[in-house]
């Protein structure tokens, strides 16, 4: 059996705090996440005290308050600790910094330069959406339906054939009405897959995105 591959999140919650709704997914997909931010109004809810205080407790988790406040604060944060955690994890730990602040590439390229995976992961705000026939009744709701479906692939055995991708959409959403073959081009319009003589080949930078977007 093929040992998974570590990953770590690092969140600029200045940049990104509605970030902090994914909270508890980014830890079923990554084996460390960190959140730094200086000033945050962020909430989360009464019953994700428990696991969240469990994941801290573990090393999983790091919720890093700059000591000062300043424009680019957070993002020297997320920069020290992308350094600590790269001296600490082993060499295939790929590394993702959710933030819309380009300025963060920088931190990804002293990452890649030393040998590691790294990419910068924008929020998008609004995304255009193919029309569809999928039974959905809000446009966020559709929404949620793609990124959480990206997710799923994610953490997950990918299909590697139309048919049991579509097997896949159907017992993921069983409950819903949603039509497979239409969310699959959903998934191609998004530049999430493509199928080329009935093989599912996978964008991992696209799925990556959409599975972190709001």
């Amino acid at each position: 059996m093929t040992e998974q591959q570590p990953r770590v999140l690092l969140i600029d919650l200045e940049n990104c705090p509605s970030q902090i709704n994914q909270l508890m997914e980014n830890l079923e997909q990554y084996s460390q996440v960190v959140v730094c931010y200086a000033q945050s109004g962020a909430k989360i809810p009464v019953d994700w005290i428990m696991v969240l205080t469990a994941t801290i407790n573990d090393n999983r988790l790091k919720l890093v308050k700059m000591l000062t406040v300043g424009k680019n604060a957070a993002d020297f944060g997320i920069t020290f600790w992308a350094g600590i955690l790269m001296t600490q994890l082993p060499l295939n730990t790929h590394f993702d910094i959710v933030s819309n602040d380009a300025d963060l590439d920088y931190a990804v390229s002293l990452l890649i330069d030393q040998g590691r995976s790294a990419e910068r992961v924008g929020i998008k705000k609004e995304i255009q959406l193919v029309p569809t026939e999928i039974t959905i009744t809000a446009k966020e709701d559709e929404y949620r339906y793609l990124y959480e479906y990206c997710f799923h692939l994610l953490s997950h055995s990918r299909p590697a054939k139309k048919e049991t991708l579509l097997n896949s959409i159907n017992a993921k959403f069983k409950a819903e009405n949603i039509d497979s073959n239409q969310f699959i081009e959903l998934l191609i319009k998004h530049g999430v897959l493509i199928i080329k003589e009935n093989k599912v080949i996978y964008n991992q930078q696209k799925l990556n995105t959409v599975a972190n977007a709001i």
